[in-house]
Protein backbone atom coordinates (compact mmCIF):
# COMPACT_ATOMS: atom_id res chain seq x y z
CA UNK A 1 0.00 0.00 0.00
CA UNK A 2 1.33 3.39 -0.98
CA UNK A 3 1.30 6.31 1.50
CA UNK A 4 1.93 9.98 0.97
CA UNK A 5 4.25 11.11 3.83
CA UNK A 6 4.36 14.66 2.51
CA UNK A 7 0.95 15.25 4.10
CA UNK A 8 2.41 14.30 7.49
CA UNK A 9 5.09 16.95 7.22
CA UNK A 10 2.48 19.52 6.37
CA UNK A 11 -0.20 18.76 9.03
CA UNK A 12 1.88 17.19 11.82
CA UNK A 13 -0.13 15.05 14.20
CA UNK A 14 -3.25 15.90 12.24
CA UNK A 15 -1.68 14.43 9.16
CA UNK A 16 -3.99 12.40 7.05
CA UNK A 17 -2.74 9.39 5.30
CA UNK A 18 -4.57 8.90 1.96
CA UNK A 19 -4.31 6.15 -0.52
CA UNK A 20 -4.16 6.95 -4.25
CA UNK A 21 -7.73 5.65 -4.64
CA UNK A 22 -9.06 7.96 -1.93
CA UNK A 23 -7.21 10.93 -3.45
CA UNK A 24 -8.80 10.20 -6.85
CA UNK A 25 -12.28 10.30 -5.31
CA UNK A 26 -11.49 13.63 -3.68
CA UNK A 27 -10.28 15.15 -6.94
CA UNK A 28 -13.40 13.87 -8.74
CA UNK A 29 -15.66 15.61 -6.22
CA UNK A 30 -13.71 18.84 -6.63
CA UNK A 31 -14.05 18.72 -10.43
CA UNK A 32 -17.77 18.00 -10.17
CA UNK A 33 -18.19 21.00 -7.90
CA UNK A 34 -16.38 23.22 -10.43
CA UNK A 35 -18.65 22.06 -13.28
CA UNK A 36 -21.83 22.69 -11.26
CA UNK A 37 -20.72 26.22 -10.40
CA UNK A 38 -19.94 26.97 -14.07
CA UNK A 39 -23.35 25.64 -15.22
CA UNK A 40 -25.14 27.83 -12.69
CA UNK A 41 -23.28 30.87 -13.96
CA UNK A 42 -24.06 30.04 -17.61
CA UNK A 43 -27.76 29.35 -16.91
CA UNK A 44 -28.13 32.62 -15.00
CA UNK A 45 -26.55 34.52 -17.88
CA UNK A 46 -28.78 32.76 -20.50
CA UNK A 47 -31.93 33.39 -18.47
CA UNK A 48 -31.07 37.06 -18.23
CA UNK A 49 -30.55 37.25 -22.01
CA UNK A 50 -33.79 35.34 -22.63
CA UNK A 51 -35.78 37.91 -20.69
CA UNK A 52 -34.55 40.60 -23.09
CA UNK A 53 -35.72 38.71 -26.19
CA UNK A 54 -39.04 39.49 -27.96
CA UNK A 55 -40.85 36.13 -27.86
CA UNK A 56 -43.31 35.19 -30.65
CA UNK A 57 -47.05 34.99 -30.01
CA UNK A 58 -48.56 31.64 -29.15
CA UNK A 59 -50.30 31.47 -32.55
CA UNK A 60 -46.91 31.67 -34.26
CA UNK A 61 -45.62 28.70 -32.28
CA UNK A 62 -48.61 26.50 -33.17
CA UNK A 63 -48.88 25.65 -36.87
CA UNK A 64 -52.24 26.36 -38.48
CA UNK A 65 -53.94 23.19 -39.67
CA UNK A 66 -55.84 23.11 -42.92
CA UNK A 67 -58.26 20.46 -44.11
CA UNK A 68 -58.64 20.02 -47.83
CA UNK A 69 -60.57 16.74 -48.03
CA UNK A 70 -58.21 15.43 -50.72
CA UNK A 71 -58.65 18.55 -52.88
CA UNK A 72 -55.00 19.62 -52.81
CA UNK A 73 -54.51 18.84 -56.48
CA UNK A 74 -57.30 21.21 -57.49
CA UNK A 75 -55.74 24.52 -56.37
CA UNK A 76 -54.81 25.57 -59.89
CA UNK A 77 -58.27 24.64 -61.11
CA UNK A 78 -60.04 26.95 -58.69
CA UNK A 79 -57.74 29.89 -59.38
CA UNK A 80 -59.01 29.97 -62.96
CA UNK A 81 -61.94 32.36 -63.51
CA UNK A 82 -63.44 29.85 -65.95
CA UNK A 83 -64.25 27.60 -63.01
CA UNK A 84 -65.08 30.26 -60.43
CA UNK A 85 -68.08 28.28 -59.21
CA UNK A 86 -65.80 25.47 -58.02
CA UNK A 87 -64.05 27.45 -55.28
CA UNK A 88 -62.81 25.36 -52.39
CA UNK A 89 -61.63 27.44 -49.47
CA UNK A 90 -59.16 26.13 -46.95
CA UNK A 91 -60.80 26.24 -43.55
CA UNK A 92 -58.52 27.02 -40.64
CA UNK A 93 -58.90 25.48 -37.21
CA UNK A 94 -59.47 28.44 -34.95
CA UNK A 95 -59.65 28.59 -31.17
CA UNK A 96 -63.32 29.50 -30.96
CA UNK A 97 -66.05 28.74 -28.47
CA UNK A 98 -68.94 26.54 -29.57
CA UNK A 99 -71.23 29.57 -29.89
CA UNK A 100 -68.62 31.32 -32.08
CA UNK A 101 -68.24 28.20 -34.22
CA UNK A 102 -72.01 27.99 -34.65
CA UNK A 103 -72.26 31.65 -35.59
CA UNK A 104 -69.46 31.28 -38.13
CA UNK A 105 -70.97 28.33 -39.97
CA UNK A 106 -74.74 28.63 -39.59
CA UNK A 107 -75.22 32.24 -38.45
CA UNK A 108 -76.67 31.12 -35.11
CA UNK A 109 -75.04 30.94 -31.69
CA UNK A 110 -77.47 28.24 -30.54
CA UNK A 111 -79.55 25.55 -32.19
CA UNK A 112 -77.18 25.08 -35.11
CA UNK A 113 -78.96 22.19 -36.82
CA UNK A 114 -78.18 20.39 -40.06
CA UNK A 115 -79.69 17.89 -42.48
CA UNK A 116 -77.09 15.78 -44.28
CA UNK A 117 -78.17 13.32 -47.00
CA UNK A 118 -74.78 11.64 -47.02
CA UNK A 119 -75.74 8.72 -49.28
CA UNK A 120 -78.19 7.89 -52.05
CA UNK A 121 -78.21 4.44 -53.61
CA UNK A 122 -79.17 5.61 -57.10
CA UNK A 123 -77.06 7.25 -59.76
CA UNK A 124 -76.82 10.99 -60.22
CA UNK A 125 -80.06 11.39 -62.21
CA UNK A 126 -82.09 10.09 -59.24
CA UNK A 127 -79.85 11.37 -56.47
CA UNK A 128 -80.08 14.87 -57.96
CA UNK A 129 -83.86 14.94 -57.47
CA UNK A 130 -83.66 13.49 -53.97
CA UNK A 131 -81.01 15.97 -52.85
CA UNK A 132 -83.26 18.79 -54.01
CA UNK A 133 -86.19 17.17 -52.15
CA UNK A 134 -84.26 16.91 -48.89
CA UNK A 135 -83.06 20.49 -49.35
CA UNK A 136 -86.71 21.53 -49.45
CA UNK A 137 -87.38 19.45 -46.32
CA UNK A 138 -84.40 21.09 -44.59
CA UNK A 139 -86.02 24.46 -45.22
CA UNK A 140 -89.30 23.28 -43.71
CA UNK A 141 -87.44 21.94 -40.65
CA UNK A 142 -85.41 25.17 -40.33
CA UNK A 143 -82.20 23.19 -40.75
CA UNK A 144 -79.12 24.03 -42.80
CA UNK A 145 -78.69 21.66 -45.75
CA UNK A 146 -75.27 20.06 -46.21
CA UNK A 147 -74.21 19.91 -49.87
CA UNK A 148 -72.82 16.40 -50.23
CA UNK A 149 -69.71 15.64 -52.27
CA UNK A 150 -70.07 14.19 -55.76
CA UNK A 151 -68.20 11.94 -58.18
CA UNK A 152 -68.64 9.02 -60.61
CA UNK A 153 -72.34 9.89 -61.07
CA UNK A 154 -72.98 9.54 -57.34
CA UNK A 155 -73.84 11.86 -54.48
CA UNK A 156 -72.04 10.44 -51.44
CA UNK A 157 -69.99 11.76 -48.53
CA UNK A 158 -66.94 9.68 -49.54
CA UNK A 159 -66.69 11.20 -53.00
CA UNK A 160 -63.76 13.32 -54.07
CA UNK A 161 -65.33 16.40 -55.60
CA UNK A 162 -67.32 19.21 -53.98
CA UNK A 163 -71.02 19.70 -54.77
CA UNK A 164 -70.28 22.56 -57.18
CA UNK A 165 -68.25 20.28 -59.45
CA UNK A 166 -71.60 18.99 -60.75
CA UNK A 167 -74.12 21.66 -59.78
CA UNK A 168 -74.82 25.38 -59.91
CA UNK A 169 -75.21 26.49 -56.30
CA UNK A 170 -76.37 30.00 -57.19
CA UNK A 171 -79.16 28.56 -59.33
CA UNK A 172 -80.15 26.19 -56.51
CA UNK A 173 -80.35 29.10 -54.07
CA UNK A 174 -82.72 30.88 -56.46
CA UNK A 175 -84.91 27.77 -56.66
CA UNK A 176 -84.94 27.39 -52.85
CA UNK A 177 -84.44 30.92 -51.47
CA UNK A 178 -85.58 29.99 -47.96
CA UNK A 179 -82.99 27.25 -47.48
CA UNK A 180 -79.53 27.77 -45.98
CA UNK A 181 -76.75 25.70 -47.53
CA UNK A 182 -73.29 24.69 -46.35
CA UNK A 183 -70.63 22.69 -48.20
CA UNK A 184 -69.54 19.31 -46.87
CA UNK A 185 -66.09 20.75 -46.27
CA UNK A 186 -67.52 23.56 -44.11
CA UNK A 187 -69.75 21.09 -42.27
CA UNK A 188 -66.75 18.90 -41.50
CA UNK A 189 -64.89 21.94 -40.16
CA UNK A 190 -67.86 22.94 -38.00
CA UNK A 191 -67.99 19.44 -36.51
CA UNK A 192 -64.26 19.22 -35.85
CA UNK A 193 -64.10 22.66 -34.21
CA UNK A 194 -66.94 22.00 -31.81
CA UNK A 195 -65.79 21.33 -28.23
CA UNK A 196 -69.10 19.74 -27.24
CA UNK A 197 -69.78 17.21 -29.96
CA UNK A 198 -73.20 17.56 -31.62
CA UNK A 199 -76.03 15.07 -31.13
CA UNK A 200 -76.80 12.76 -34.05
CA UNK A 201 -79.89 11.02 -35.39
CA UNK A 202 -79.30 8.56 -38.24
CA UNK A 203 -82.28 7.80 -40.50
CA UNK A 204 -82.19 5.03 -43.09
CA UNK A 205 -84.96 5.30 -45.70
CA UNK A 206 -85.89 1.88 -47.12
CA UNK A 207 -88.66 0.32 -49.18
CA UNK A 208 -91.58 -1.12 -47.24
CA UNK A 209 -95.10 -2.51 -47.75
CA UNK A 210 -96.99 -0.51 -45.12
CA UNK A 211 -99.60 2.04 -46.20
CA UNK A 212 -97.96 4.60 -43.92
CA UNK A 213 -94.27 5.18 -43.10
CA UNK A 214 -93.11 2.63 -40.56
CA UNK A 215 -90.41 3.68 -38.09
CA UNK A 216 -88.23 1.26 -36.14
CA UNK A 217 -85.15 1.67 -33.96
CA UNK A 218 -82.07 -0.27 -34.97
CA UNK A 219 -78.75 -1.10 -33.33
CA UNK A 220 -76.14 -0.92 -36.09
CA UNK A 221 -72.52 -1.92 -35.92
CA UNK A 222 -71.03 1.53 -35.44
CA UNK A 223 -67.58 1.12 -36.97
CA UNK A 224 -68.73 0.09 -40.48
CA UNK A 225 -71.14 3.04 -40.55
CA UNK A 226 -68.32 5.37 -39.54
CA UNK A 227 -65.74 4.16 -42.04
CA UNK A 228 -67.93 3.20 -45.00
CA UNK A 229 -69.46 6.69 -44.94
CA UNK A 230 -66.06 8.34 -44.30
CA UNK A 231 -67.32 10.10 -41.16
CA UNK A 232 -64.06 9.16 -39.46
CA UNK A 233 -62.14 11.68 -41.58
CA UNK A 234 -63.67 14.59 -39.65
CA UNK A 235 -63.82 12.86 -36.27
CA UNK A 236 -67.52 12.05 -36.26
CA UNK A 237 -67.95 9.33 -33.68
CA UNK A 238 -71.20 7.64 -32.74
CA UNK A 239 -71.66 7.00 -29.02
CA UNK A 240 -74.56 5.63 -26.96
CA UNK A 241 -76.48 8.90 -27.36
CA UNK A 242 -76.75 8.57 -31.17
CA UNK A 243 -80.19 7.51 -32.40
CA UNK A 244 -80.42 5.02 -35.25
CA UNK A 245 -83.77 4.55 -36.96
CA UNK A 246 -85.04 2.93 -40.12
CA UNK A 247 -88.04 4.32 -41.98
CA UNK A 248 -89.86 1.94 -44.32
CA UNK A 249 -91.77 3.70 -47.11
CA UNK A 250 -94.15 2.21 -49.64
CA UNK A 251 -93.52 4.39 -52.66
CA UNK A 252 -96.62 3.02 -54.44
CA UNK A 253 -98.96 4.72 -51.96
CA UNK A 254 -96.69 7.59 -50.96
CA UNK A 255 -99.02 10.30 -52.25
CA UNK A 256 -102.33 8.64 -51.41
CA UNK A 257 -104.27 10.56 -48.77
CA UNK A 258 -105.15 8.68 -45.59
CA UNK A 259 -106.93 10.41 -42.69
CA UNK A 260 -106.29 13.78 -44.27
CA UNK A 261 -102.52 13.27 -44.68
CA UNK A 262 -100.39 11.60 -47.29
CA UNK A 263 -97.21 9.71 -46.39
CA UNK A 264 -94.89 12.56 -47.33
CA UNK A 265 -96.72 14.95 -44.97
CA UNK A 266 -96.52 12.45 -42.11
CA UNK A 267 -92.85 11.95 -42.86
CA UNK A 268 -92.10 15.65 -42.46
CA UNK A 269 -94.12 15.80 -39.23
CA UNK A 270 -92.04 12.93 -37.89
CA UNK A 271 -88.77 14.67 -38.78
CA UNK A 272 -89.94 17.89 -37.11
CA UNK A 273 -89.99 16.04 -33.77
CA UNK A 274 -86.24 15.49 -33.86
CA UNK A 275 -84.09 17.55 -31.47
CA UNK A 276 -80.79 16.18 -32.80
CA UNK A 277 -78.21 18.67 -34.02
CA UNK A 278 -77.56 16.54 -37.10
CA UNK A 279 -80.04 14.50 -39.13
CA UNK A 280 -78.00 12.00 -41.13
CA UNK A 281 -79.94 10.58 -44.07
CA UNK A 282 -79.16 7.34 -45.88
CA UNK A 283 -81.59 7.18 -48.80
CA UNK A 284 -82.33 3.86 -50.49
CA UNK A 285 -85.63 5.03 -52.02
CA UNK A 286 -85.57 5.31 -55.79
CA UNK A 287 -88.84 7.18 -56.25
CA UNK A 288 -89.57 10.78 -55.38
CA UNK A 289 -90.71 11.02 -51.74
CA UNK A 290 -92.10 14.54 -51.47
CA UNK A 291 -93.65 15.61 -54.75
CA UNK A 292 -94.34 13.95 -58.06
CA UNK A 293 -92.46 16.55 -60.06
CA UNK A 294 -89.06 15.65 -61.45
CA UNK A 295 -87.27 18.98 -61.64
CA UNK A 296 -83.54 18.69 -61.08
CA UNK A 297 -80.78 20.82 -59.60
CA UNK A 298 -79.23 22.91 -62.42
CA UNK A 299 -75.78 21.81 -63.52
CA UNK A 300 -72.55 23.78 -63.14
CA UNK A 301 -71.58 26.35 -65.75
CA UNK A 302 -68.46 24.46 -66.87
CA UNK A 303 -70.66 21.46 -67.79
CA UNK A 304 -73.30 23.59 -69.52
CA UNK A 305 -70.62 25.47 -71.48
CA UNK A 306 -68.93 22.25 -72.63
CA UNK A 307 -72.27 20.83 -73.78
CA UNK A 308 -72.95 24.08 -75.63
CA UNK A 309 -69.60 23.79 -77.42
CA UNK A 310 -70.53 20.32 -78.69
CA UNK A 311 -74.06 21.34 -79.71
CA UNK A 312 -72.79 24.34 -81.67
CA UNK A 313 -70.36 22.09 -83.55
CA UNK A 314 -73.09 19.55 -84.33
CA UNK A 315 -75.73 22.14 -85.33
CA UNK A 316 -78.80 19.97 -85.99
CA UNK A 317 -78.25 16.38 -84.80
CA UNK A 318 -79.75 13.08 -83.76
CA UNK A 319 -78.83 11.88 -80.26
CA UNK A 320 -78.65 8.10 -79.79
CA UNK A 321 -78.50 6.51 -76.36
CA UNK A 322 -77.48 2.86 -76.46
CA UNK A 323 -77.25 1.01 -73.14
CA UNK A 324 -75.33 -2.15 -74.05
CA UNK A 325 -74.79 -3.76 -70.66
CA UNK A 326 -76.90 -6.90 -70.28
CA UNK A 327 -77.69 -7.14 -74.00
CA UNK A 328 -77.09 -10.46 -75.76
CA UNK A 329 -73.82 -9.86 -77.69
CA UNK A 330 -75.08 -11.87 -80.66
CA UNK A 331 -77.93 -9.40 -81.18
CA UNK A 332 -75.73 -6.27 -81.28
CA UNK A 333 -74.87 -6.63 -84.97
CA UNK A 334 -78.50 -6.85 -86.04
CA UNK A 335 -79.33 -3.94 -83.71
CA UNK A 336 -76.62 -1.85 -85.39
CA UNK A 337 -78.08 -2.58 -88.82
CA UNK A 338 -81.54 -1.50 -87.61
CA UNK A 339 -80.08 1.70 -86.19
CA UNK A 340 -78.22 2.41 -89.43
CA UNK A 341 -81.47 2.08 -91.42
CA UNK A 342 -83.30 4.37 -88.97
CA UNK A 343 -80.59 7.04 -89.21
CA UNK A 344 -80.79 6.96 -93.00
CA UNK A 345 -84.56 7.36 -92.81
CA UNK A 346 -84.24 10.39 -90.49
CA UNK A 347 -81.65 11.91 -92.83
CA UNK A 348 -83.99 11.55 -95.79
CA UNK A 349 -87.05 12.93 -93.94
CA UNK A 350 -85.48 15.63 -91.74
CA UNK A 351 -82.16 16.25 -93.47
CA UNK A 352 -80.11 15.58 -90.31
CA UNK A 353 -76.62 14.20 -91.00
CA UNK A 354 -74.87 14.46 -87.62
CA UNK A 355 -75.33 11.82 -84.92
CA UNK A 356 -74.15 12.02 -81.31
CA UNK A 357 -73.73 8.53 -79.85
CA UNK A 358 -74.00 8.12 -76.09
CA UNK A 359 -73.32 4.64 -74.77
CA UNK A 360 -72.33 2.91 -71.56
CA UNK A 361 -69.66 1.01 -73.48
CA UNK A 362 -66.21 2.41 -72.58
CA UNK A 363 -64.96 4.08 -75.74
CA UNK A 364 -61.66 5.15 -74.18
CA UNK A 365 -58.61 2.90 -74.51
CA UNK A 366 -58.02 2.95 -70.74
CA UNK A 367 -61.17 0.93 -70.03
CA UNK A 368 -61.09 -1.24 -73.12
CA UNK A 369 -59.14 -3.99 -71.38
CA UNK A 370 -59.69 -7.69 -70.60
CA UNK A 371 -60.68 -6.89 -67.01
CA UNK A 372 -63.56 -4.60 -68.01
CA UNK A 373 -67.12 -5.90 -67.56
CA UNK A 374 -67.56 -5.09 -71.26
CA UNK A 375 -64.55 -7.10 -72.44
CA UNK A 376 -66.79 -9.82 -73.90
CA UNK A 377 -68.43 -7.17 -76.12
CA UNK A 378 -65.23 -5.75 -77.63
CA UNK A 379 -65.28 -7.60 -80.95
CA UNK A 380 -69.03 -7.01 -81.34
CA UNK A 381 -68.70 -3.33 -80.46
CA UNK A 382 -65.99 -2.90 -83.09
CA UNK A 383 -68.31 -4.41 -85.70
CA UNK A 384 -71.16 -2.16 -84.50
CA UNK A 385 -69.02 0.94 -85.02
CA UNK A 386 -67.94 -0.25 -88.46
CA UNK A 387 -71.60 -0.59 -89.48
CA UNK A 388 -72.57 2.82 -88.10
CA UNK A 389 -69.55 4.62 -89.57
CA UNK A 390 -70.30 3.14 -92.97
CA UNK A 391 -73.89 4.44 -92.98
CA UNK A 392 -74.29 6.55 -96.08
CA UNK A 393 -74.42 10.29 -95.42
CA UNK A 394 -74.19 9.96 -91.62
CA UNK A 395 -71.42 11.39 -89.39
CA UNK A 396 -71.04 9.59 -86.05
CA UNK A 397 -69.70 11.67 -83.14
CA UNK A 398 -69.13 11.05 -79.44
CA UNK A 399 -67.56 12.68 -76.40
CA UNK A 400 -64.27 11.10 -77.47
CA UNK A 401 -64.28 12.76 -80.89
CA UNK A 402 -64.90 16.16 -79.25
CA UNK A 403 -62.32 15.64 -76.47
CA UNK A 404 -64.86 16.85 -73.94
CA UNK A 405 -63.54 18.44 -70.74
CA UNK A 406 -60.02 18.43 -72.15
CA UNK A 407 -59.08 21.67 -70.38
CA UNK A 408 -60.70 20.62 -67.11
CA UNK A 409 -59.08 17.19 -67.30
CA UNK A 410 -55.65 18.76 -67.76
CA UNK A 411 -56.11 20.90 -64.66
CA UNK A 412 -57.44 18.13 -62.41
CA UNK A 413 -55.05 15.49 -63.72
CA UNK A 414 -55.64 11.81 -64.40
CA UNK A 415 -58.86 10.90 -62.70
CA UNK A 416 -61.46 8.15 -63.06
CA UNK A 417 -64.10 10.85 -63.37
CA UNK A 418 -62.91 11.52 -66.93
CA UNK A 419 -62.08 7.96 -67.94
CA UNK A 420 -65.24 6.09 -67.02
CA UNK A 421 -68.57 6.28 -68.84
CA UNK A 422 -70.29 7.73 -65.81
CA UNK A 423 -69.50 10.88 -63.86
CA UNK A 424 -69.34 14.34 -65.35
CA UNK A 425 -69.24 12.94 -68.90
CA UNK A 426 -72.53 11.11 -68.37
CA UNK A 427 -74.12 14.38 -67.25
CA UNK A 428 -72.84 16.05 -70.41
CA UNK A 429 -74.28 13.23 -72.55
CA UNK A 430 -77.67 13.71 -70.90
CA UNK A 431 -77.71 17.45 -71.62
CA UNK A 432 -76.78 16.86 -75.27
CA UNK A 433 -79.50 14.21 -75.61
CA UNK A 434 -82.11 16.51 -74.06
CA UNK A 435 -81.43 19.29 -76.58
CA UNK A 436 -81.17 17.06 -79.67
CA UNK A 437 -83.43 17.64 -82.67
CA UNK A 438 -84.21 13.94 -82.63
CA UNK A 439 -83.70 11.41 -79.82
CA UNK A 440 -83.37 7.66 -80.33
CA UNK A 441 -83.08 4.78 -77.91
CA UNK A 442 -82.98 1.05 -78.61
CA UNK A 443 -85.81 -1.47 -78.74
CA UNK A 444 -86.22 -4.13 -76.04
CA UNK A 445 -83.80 -6.63 -77.58
CA UNK A 446 -81.09 -4.00 -78.08
CA UNK A 447 -81.19 -1.73 -75.05
CA UNK A 448 -82.41 -1.46 -71.47
CA UNK A 449 -85.83 0.16 -71.49
CA UNK A 450 -86.44 3.54 -69.86
CA UNK A 451 -83.83 3.50 -67.11
CA UNK A 452 -83.26 6.55 -64.91
CA UNK A 453 -81.01 8.10 -67.55
CA UNK A 454 -83.55 7.94 -70.38
CA UNK A 455 -86.43 8.76 -68.03
CA UNK A 456 -84.76 12.04 -67.10
CA UNK A 457 -84.19 12.84 -70.77
CA UNK A 458 -87.82 12.07 -71.66
CA UNK A 459 -89.16 14.23 -68.81
CA UNK A 460 -86.91 17.14 -69.80
CA UNK A 461 -87.75 16.85 -73.51
CA UNK A 462 -91.46 16.72 -72.69
CA UNK A 463 -91.20 20.03 -70.85
CA UNK A 464 -88.93 21.49 -73.53
CA UNK A 465 -91.35 20.57 -76.31
CA UNK A 466 -93.92 22.97 -74.86
CA UNK A 467 -91.76 25.93 -75.87
CA UNK A 468 -89.00 24.61 -78.16
CA UNK A 469 -90.05 24.21 -81.79
CA UNK A 470 -86.92 22.48 -83.11
CA UNK A 471 -87.63 19.15 -81.37
CA UNK A 472 -88.83 16.56 -83.90
CA UNK A 473 -89.84 13.99 -81.27
CA UNK A 474 -89.66 13.15 -77.55
CA UNK A 475 -88.21 9.64 -77.89
CA UNK A 476 -88.32 7.01 -80.63
CA UNK A 477 -87.08 3.41 -80.84
CA UNK A 478 -85.02 2.46 -83.84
Amino acid sequence: MTFLPILYKTFGKMAIYLTAHELTKLLTLLLLFVFIISDIVLFTTYEDELQRMLLPHLEELIPTNTYLNNHDSFHDLYENDLYENLNIKEIEDNFLSDSEVNKKYCKKEKDCKFLFMYYHSGQESKANIHLKTFSHIAGILNRTMVLTNVGRSRIESCNQFPFEFYYNLNALRKLLPNVNFISQLEFESWFRNRFEKPSIQHLHFSHGDSLMPLLEHVNPIIEPVTYISCFNKFNMRFDHSAIFQRIFINSKVLFQVNDGNDSSTLLIKNLMNSDADILLIKDDIGEEILTQTYSTIPYANHIINEALRVKIALKSYVAVYWHMEGVNPESLIECAKQLSNTLQYIREIHGIHNVYLSTDYPMSIELNDPFSKFSHLTKYYNQVMMILNSTMGINIHSRISFDVFGELRNKVGDNDEFIATDGVQRILDRIICIDADYFLSGPANCCEQLNAFTKTIVNARTELSKSETKLQNIISRW
